[in-house]
């Protein structure tokens, strides 16, 4: 059974078929709608979400680098004799402020009250004098001294205050008779 294949050819048969002039562009349409469409492995949407992640970070990164400079110029900038000048004074200066809410809650004397807010707008004075010598050389001993100093005065002149208070309230409670 062999046969050479160039006589198969020579035979009218199958040489007598044409093919249509249109065969060249229908075999290309029906390949390209056969052909399955390549997906894309970056899509738009994947591109996007990677592009705000990345955004997000720098906008982060850029935040923290932001925060912990002036973090770490704000602790440089206080020595930790300024830190513990601060804790007194915002101690001495909360006691004071409650002996004196105290202080006027006690008495009916006005000219008293006048009198002792003279004395610690006085003591007030000096001590935003002797805070601003500090601020200039915050190493000096003897600022440092005046301003505690300064607390304990305005803090000693209102115990003070109260004691005078309440020895005038018992000396007229010494006084006073009930009848009946």
């Amino acid at each position: 059974m062999k046969q050479d294949i160039r006589d198969l050819f020579k035979v009218k048969e199958a040489s007598g078929k044409q093919l249509p002039d249109n065969h060249r562009q229908e075999f290309y349409d029906k390949l390209q709608t056969s052909k399955p469409k390549l997906k894309s492995k970056l899509q738009s949407s994947f591109l996007l979400k990677v592009a705000a992640i990345v955004i997000l970070f720098l906008a982060f990164t850029l935040v923290m680098y932001n925060t912990n400079e002036k973090v770490s110029n704000q602790i440089v900038d206080e020595s930790p004799i300024e830190i513990q000048i601060d804790a007194i004074e915002k101690q001495y200066l909360a006691s004071i402020d409650e002996e004196w809410q105290n202080f006027i809650s006690i008495t009916s004397d006005d000219t008293l009250v006048k009198r002792y807010k003279d004395k610690l707008v006085d003591l007030d004075s000096d001590y935003k004098e002797i805070s601003q010598q500090f601020k200039a050389d915050n190493n000096n001993i003897i600022v440092i001294e005046a301003l505690v100093d300064n607390l304990k005065t305005r803090l000693q002149l209102l115990k003070d205050i109260q004691e005078h208070i309440k020895l005038l309230n018992q000396k007229n409670g010494h006084y006073e008779t009930i009848s009946i």
